[in-house]
């Protein structure tokens, strides 16, 4: 996989992160998480995965990521992959704007990019969310909020000709990473 980047996009505790690791020790892309560019600012507010965070942080995250974007851009080796991850829904301006300024930089790179729609059944999303592992990360951990948010939002619909809808359920990881894998490699652009 050669200058590629794979857009893993769905709620807290789908496995994002997990498949995007599958996909990274396959291919060599470089994983860039949302709690890559989350967790400097998690972590000195003592984010614990339960309770709300303070609306001041998401400008400073911006300003990270906005950082984390550029040198990808700027930077990388030309023929680097990358993995991104984003719990990104619909109606959101600040999501659409996430996504689109990955397209953007897809486009700067003249990388070819596969926005990846994560779908899980909900109940599994909420037993994989308590996991304890989540909390080193300073990932959400909460099943009740997990199911809010599932129950009010929708996950970001994409329009690009490369994007793949995938129900991961009953998936392993391993089968996910393979299963996108595999899409990279018939998409085109």
């Amino acid at each position: 996989m050669k200058n590629t980047i794979v857009y893993l996009i769905g709620y807290a505790g789908t496995g994002k992160y997990t498949i995007a690791k599958e996909i990274a020790a396959l291919t060599g892309a470089v994983i860039v998480d949302n709690q890559l560019i989350n967790t400097p600012v998690f972590s000195v507010v003592a984010a614990d995965g339960k309770t709300p965070l303070p609306a001041a942080v998401w400008p400073k995250i911006e300003s990270i990521r906005r950082i984390v974007l550029d040198t990808v851009a700027e930077l990388a080796q030309p023929e680097a992959s990358f993995i991104f991850t984003n719990e990104l829904y619909e109606g959101k301006l600040m999501d659409r704007r996430w996504y689109e300024d990955v397209e953007i930089l897809a486009t700067k790179r003249q990388a070819k990019l596969l926005p990846v729609i994560l779908r899980c059944e909900p109940e599994e999303i909420c037993r994989r969310v308590t996991s304890p592992e989540r909390a080193v990360r300073f990932k959400e951990r909460s099943a009740d909020n997990t199911r809010e948010k599932i129950r009010t939002y929708r996950l970001l619909r994409v329009d690009h000709p490369n994007c793949l809808e995938l129900d991961i359920t009953n998936l392993s990881p391993i089968q996910a990473a393979l299963t996108i894998i595999a899409h990279v490699e018939k998409s085109t652009l």
